[in-house]
């Protein structure tokens, strides 16, 4: 079954792209404590990756068991896009993701992220996509002819080495990752539009972009512009995303707000666990474990960087804990595995506050 099909006839819980968290080590540590149905990458800047940029192929680092998954791409400029969409696709990504959800300061300011919101370059960004595609599965484009360095050639091969991708043809979904408008809901309007472009799949996170992550999503916003979308467009798949704590919930939600699957982004930091099938109550020795293999996965996956990189990472590991301010000014001077070997005692004394 190919992936536009598997999105189609399941209920998906998926992990949701976050910046600065669901990078390849945060990924693996969660499928091994429960798998996704679907994982995406962290954003990935489409200008920069276009360019060459060696550092902006490290997000798309991915293994064989962490299919399927979806790289996300940020930016505005078109020919990025376009360009930055075949280095997915060489790649093997189960889909390709266009950013037009996120709040940051830093990506808003610069015309990206949620600024996109009912703009006539979302559109064109959604266009140039499709095409890539399109080029791309009928063999008219591929990673040698968008004019990459060759040193940054040289890194797309090393990324593929890791990723173990054979270069089979497939076809890669096209989405967008969005909310139900800048400083209002328009979401009627907009995703309205967004059903008419041909993508595969939306994602709509229940907040405006003027909201961040204040107050609750709107969930009813949610179920009324998911019906809307699939009368315009019978064959778009439509997922919820926005304050889901675990998968039963998720799996409630679908049902009850008439949505294909739901994604769950800041739940999951620090609490891999959301993804298992019953929730329940997790031991603080498995906290520790889980802390202690997400640092011995990064320290394996990028052997030069310290555990600093991992930091705000760690952190998240002791919240609900009664002692979690302590463990957090211990988690700061944190720089290696054998640091983080030595603060089992203080961990395991911490225990979950009544």
């Amino acid at each position: 079954m190919n992936f536009l099909d598997y999105i189609k006839n399941n209920k998906i819980v998926g992990l949701a792209p976050m910046d600065g968290y669901t990078d390849e080590p945060a990924r693996l540590l969660q499928d091994k404590i429960a798998k996704p149905d679907v994982i995406f990458t962290e954003f990935v800047c489409a200008e920069g990756l276009s360019r060459g940029s060696e550092k902006l192929f490290d997000p798309l680092l991915y293994s064989n068991i962490e299919h399927p998954i979806v790289a996300q791409l940020f930016g505005k400029d078109p020919d990025s896009f376009y360009k930055s969409a075949v280095i997915c696709f060489e790649l093997g990504f189960d889909g390709v993701d266009i950013n037009m959800g996120c709040p940051a300061n830093k990506v808003v300011r610069h015309g990206g992220g949620a600024s996109l919101i009912d703009t006539p370059i979302a559109f064109e960004l959604i266009k140039v996509i499709l095409q890539a595609r399109q080029d791309w599965s009928e063999g008219r484009v591929n990673i040698k002819d968008i004019d990459l360095k060759k040193k940054s050639l040289l890194k797309f091969e090393k990324v593929l080495e890791y990723c173990q991708y054979k270069r089979v043809k497939q076809w890669p979904t096209v989405s967008v990752k969005t909310r139900l408008g800048i400083d209002s809901d328009i979401s009627q309007k907009w995703i309205g539009e967004l059903a008419k472009t041909g993508i595969d799949l939306i994602s709509l996170h229940g907040r405006t972009l003027k909201q961040g992550y204040a107050g609750k999503a709107n969930w009813k916003a949610i179920k009324k512009v998911s019906i809307l979308a699939k009368k315009i467009n019978p064959k778009i798949v439509f997922w919820g995303n926005g304050d889901i704590e675990n998968r039963q919930m998720a799996i409630d939600y679908i049902d009850k707000y008439q949505i294909d699957g739901v994604l769950i982004g800041r739940s999951s930091v620090g609490n891999p666990w959301v993804f298992e099938e019953k929730e329940r109550q997790i031991d603080v020795g498995e906290k520790y474990q889980a802390l202690l293999l997400h640092a011995q996965i990064f320290a394996n996956v990028f052997p030069k960087r310290s555990l600093e990189h991992l930091r705000s990472k760690l952190l998240a590991y002791s919240k609900n804990l009664r002692k979690a301010k302590y463990l957090r000014k211990k988690l700061v001077g944190v720089v290696n595995i054998t640091d983080l070997e030595n603060l089992e005692e203080d961990f395991l004394e911490a225990d979950f506050k009544n």
